[in-house]
């Protein structure tokens, strides 16, 4: 397995050609999309048989009309919700193999087809650098939405010449597609840029390599224009008590019911020395730099903790991005504050997020996400 990818691992190369092609491409498939939503902008409510239909008939696919372990989180939520209204929901796979396309008949008897997320025609379609690192940031910093400073470099010596002119530490990562994986935190050093640069380089041909912002991660979601929840995804830790070691501590909070699937992990200590310390009350002792859940990570909803100027802020990034959802990283002290006030940036945005998340905090209230979506696009009685 390898290290730099974590429990999710992907193949290199395939990752790496696929960036290479998308970028060399870019320009064709723009055209491309904008050609394809003039003409069919998105999928419509119909009625009667669609194609998936007519291909299950002649034996190239099939319905699963109830979620199993091989769907999505996702997906088990908007199943879940569509259950809820009375609504017709499959999943279509070709050959057996998990496609993330979805067919949701309506008590009325329309019909909607479609991918990941459910949308219509008349809803608005992200632009198309909504998940290009390097992109976005050059559009947001034009615009003055703040995000953190750097971009994206092809060569080792660029990436040196860059890294001496930045705030230290630096994150280093792939300009695109990455989940944390080969993502580099806390690089003080050229020797570590070095390391971090030819990790990020394996998985894609561009990399990105921007300041690193204290503060906790974030994850805003908002549909239809409106924020409607927001996370704070915190890394794996333990709280001191003055008495336990670290590794008890870890014991302790792996007993958690949260922490035995499916979205949390036990935490894993691997450094010896501050497995057998003994931190302070209060203290909070961070075991993995990465937030990933598989780590032991965890999140907090903070939907009701969110400043007005923040919620304008990620509001107007979505006119921004023309996105009927999407889901924002942002990195700041307190979200309880204004943006204005404290250092902060943009680090990404989803398109098609996995909005799950929301619905199945660690800790705080769930947030209702599909029922939003599933509310927008139901046909009205």
């Amino acid at each position: 397995m390898c290290p730099d990818c974590g429990s999710d691992p992907i193949n290199h190369s395939i990752q790496y050609w696929t960036l290479l092609i998308g970028e060399i491409g870019r320009p064709f498939f723009v055209m491309a999309s904008q050609i394809g939503q003039f003409f069919s902008p998105g999928p419509e409510l119909k009625t009667g048989h669609n194609y998936f239909d007519y291909l299950e008939q002649w034996g190239l696919g099939e319905y699963r009309h109830q979620p199993d372990e091989r769907v999505e989180l996702f997906g088990h939520v908007l199943w879940q919700e569509a259950k809820a209204r009375g609504i017709n929901f499959r999943e279509f796979r070709v050959l057996g193999v998990p496609t993330h396309t979805f067919v949701a008949e309506f008590p009325n008897g329309q019909r909607l087809s479609f991918d990941n997320i459910p949308t219509l025609r008349h809803m608005q379609q992200c632009v198309w650098w909504t998940d290009n690192k390097a992109v976005m940031k050059k559009k947001f910093k034009a615009l003055g939405i703040p995000v953190p400073r750097g971009k994206a470099v092809f060569s080792l010596q660029s990436a040196k010449k860059l890294f001496q002119a930045l705030q230290k530490p630096v994150v280093v990562k792939p300009f695109e597609g990455s989940a944390s994986r080969h993502t580099t935190l806390h690089v003080m050093t050229e020797e570590e840029l070095i390391q971090a640069f030819k990790s990020a380089k394996q998985v894609a041909p561009f990399v990105m390599v921007e300041e690193e912002i204290p503060g906790s991660v974030y994850r805003p979601t908002l549909v239809d224009g409106k924020l409607v929840a927001t996370i704070r995804r915190d890394p794996a830790h333990v709280v001191g008590d003055d008495t336990h070691t670290v590794q008890e501590l870890v014991l302790e909070a792996n007993k958690h019911p949260k922490r035995q699937g499916p979205y949390f992990s036990h935490i894993k200590v691997e450094d010896t020395a501050l497995a057998s310390s003994i931190p302070p009350k209060g203290q909070k002792v961070y075991l993995h730099h990465k937030i990933n859940w598989s780590l032991g990570g965890t999140t907090t909803d903070v939907t009701d903790e969110v400043h007005p100027e923040n919620q304008k802020l990620f509001e107007y990034i979505v006119q921004v991005l023309h996105a009927h959802i999407v889901g924002i990283d942002i990195i700041m002290e307190d979200i309880s504050l204004p943006w204005q006030k404290q250092r902060c940036g943009v680090i990404e945005c989803n398109g098609r997020p996995f909005f799950d998340n929301h619905h199945l905090p660690f800790e705080g209230k769930p947030r209702n996400v599909a029922g939003v979506l599933w509310n927008k696009v139901q046909p009205k009685s």
